[in-house]
């Protein structure tokens, strides 16, 4: 994999380019330069914002952008490093109801893959999923890790509602949509769970390389799961490496 390279974005902000392309490896490594980046520049740094393959880094109003660039350059050199960084992870599981009107598309999903929804689910609870970087809604997760029998075209006619908590298959990924939107992705279940709340911080219930499992839940199991988020009462199972 070779070295990723730094760019000057805006005045106040660098960007860090892999090569393009979804990658695993590219993922894990640039999760720990994030964590590497924050730990080394903490005081200069406001935000940084991961995507598939490219890292921005935004600065405060008060740090020297060339300092920086040259910390960070310098910081590329032990990319073993980075790659430690990121094998600490969390593994969230998230209660899917896969059935009713929570599950308009599967029907259809399963139809285009010559499958019974039955195998949908299955095969969309086997992996352990990895969240690539959130973006389109605040809180939403770009997930990788579906498997290929799964891969399904966006809709050709996105809908102007999607309910809050979808889960969706568009393409190579799947998601969850933190509030109500609207959207284009099949729709085949939805979690009970908050994945985005302002009064909480930090606001958004997954981020940038945590790891996830979707398990599936009947429609009963949802509603008691619903009324203990509500509550605040509900335990969310979250594994943390060692």
């Amino acid at each position: 994999m070779k070295q990723p390279s730094v760019h000057f974005f805006t005045p106040n902000s660098l960007l860090l380019k892999w090569e393009p392309q979804i990658s695993t490896a590219i993922e894990l490594e640039m999760h720990g330069f994030s964590k590497m980046i924050a730990e080394n520049c903490s005081n200069d740094i406001l935000e940084i914002v991961p995507s598939y393959h490219e890292l921005a880094v935004y600065l405060t109003e008060k740090a020297n952008i060339q300092d920086v660039a040259t910390k960070i350059k310098n910081l590329l050199v032990n990319r073993n490093q980075a790659e430690k960084k990121s094998l600490k992870q969390r593994t969230l599981t998230i209660p899917v109801c896969y059935e009713g009107d929570f599950a308009i598309d599967i029907e259809t999903v399963a139809n285009m893959h010559h499958m019974n929804p039955s195998e949908v689910i299955r095969l969309h609870t086997q992996p352990v999923y990895s969240v690539s970087f959130l973006g389109f809604l605040p809180g939403f997760p770009y997930v990788s890790g579906l498997p290929e029998k799964l891969h399904t075209p966006r809709r050709e006619n996105p809908r102007t509602k999607i309910a809050k908590g979808s889960v969706g298959i568009g393409g190579k990924q799947t998601g969850v949509y933190p509030q109500e939107s609207p959207g284009g992705w099949h729709i085949i279940g939805n979690s009970p769970l908050c994945f985005f709340d302002v009064q909480k911080s930090p606001a958004a219930l997954l981020r940038a390389g945590d790891k996830i499992l979707f398990t599936s839940v009947s429609i009963k199991q949802y509603e008691q799961i619903a009324t203990e988020v509500k509550k605040g009462t509900y335990e969310l199972d979250i594994k943390h490496d060692d």
